[in-house]
């Protein structure tokens, strides 16, 4: 018997299922890792180029990726009009590159970009899958906010037109759930 022979076929086999495991076990860990990466994590790594998506009601949104938090994307679409996404509202998008590095920091959530946005009094235009809301924002509660709608602004699809109070003056507030926001643009 050649000891030698034998000893380096056994070597030979174990080495080839020590690989063909490593290989395996390798796969695993791709398919988890990239089963771990969130749509936000490639928004991130998306910052600074050009976007393209569709909210889930089809809204588009097209425009350069100014930022990208875990709650939503802030989209410059040309002729000082800005978009906020919340990402629960984004139904497809353009090809991302792959994940940017892990962010570590708190950031800013919507609610309190929304409070922010009161705070200053900025006008928005919020999209909505059943119309649009125009007005600014009041006040911004754990599920919905308030928006006062003037006389100029309209509530589009939501009011049949020019929004009317309950004394048929030209502005009122309207209620708007968080959840139902597709988009939210400003100048």
């Amino acid at each position: 018997m050649d000891w030698e022979a034998l000893l380096a076929d056994v070597e030979s086999r174990f080495e080839a299922e020590r690989r063909a495991e490593l290989v395996a076990h390798s796969a695993e860990l791709a398919e988890a890792e990239s089963a771990s990466v969130a749509v936000g994590d490639r928004l991130r790594a998306a910052v600074g180029s050009r976007l393209h998506l569709r909210t889930r009601a089809g809204v588009p949104v097209e425009g350069v990726l100014l930022r990208a938090e875990p709650a939503y994307a802030l989209i410059d679409e040309g002729d000082g009009l800005r978009a906020i996404v919340p990402v629960g509202a984004i139904a497809t998008l353009a090809a991302l590159p792959g994940p940017a590095p892990a962010d570590r920091g708190h950031r800013p959530g919507m609610g309190a970009l929304l409070r922010e946005l009161a705070r200053r009094g900025v006008r928005v235009r919020l999209i909505l899958a059943a119309g649009e809301v125009v007005g600014r924002i009041v006040r911004v509660g754990s599920d919905h906010l308030d928006v006062v709608v003037g006389a100029q602004e309209d509530a589009q699809g939501l009011y049949g037109g020019r929004a009317r109070n309950s004394r048929g003056r030209g502005a009122m507030a309207a209620t708007v759930m968080l959840e139902a926001i597709e988009a939210i643009r400003s100048r």
